[in-house]
């Protein structure tokens, strides 16, 4: 026989209101859905202005993208991801995100990212890491410069 489910623990809904925008940098903004702390992956939603380019990276576990609007690709390969695509990224895979510069809206694409991931600077050196406790640490700070408190429902 199957253990009972407990009703309380199962499932939650954050409201989209109570998970505000930050601005993490020119040309892209985020909502940090989740941080899941005892599995290392963090869920967020970005909003990417027409033209912006994130530095190279190398994802230390694997990736699901979901484009919710807009196109972008990596410079990489030689595909666009538009509105409902669903991209996989693998572990250790690296690229350069790219949106274009004649999208007519910001591109707004839902991530869930395991592990984090390497940022390069120009050199080819790693910069920054990534991972569920960078991202809070980000999205706090953005919530600070807006005078906002942190939601408590992101933590999982």
């Amino acid at each position: 026989m199957a253990d009972p489910i407990r009703i309380d623990s199962a499932t939650s809904v954050v409201e989209d209101d109570a998970i505000p925008w930050v601005d993490l940098g020119p040309g892209v903004e985020m909502k940090l859905l989740r941080i899941g702390e005892s599995d290392q992956t963090y869920t967020m939603i970005n909003r990417f202005a027409p033209g912006f380019e994130a530095p190279k990276h190398l994802h230390l576990g694997d990736v699901h993208a979901y484009t919710i609007q807009g196109r972008w690709h990596y410079h990489e390969y030689d595909w666009y991801s538009t509105a409902g695509d669903y991209v996989y990224e693998p572990p250790d895979t690296i690229h350069t995100l790219h949106v274009p510069e004649d999208n007519t809206e910001p591109t707004i694409v839902l991530f869930i990212v395991n592990r984090g991931m390497d940022l390069y600077d120009g050199d080819g050196n790693v910069f920054m890491t990534q991972n569920g406790e960078g991202m809070t640490a980000l999205y706090k700070a953005g919530l600070v410069n807006k005078g906002l408190p942190f939601p408590e429902a992101v933590l999982a």
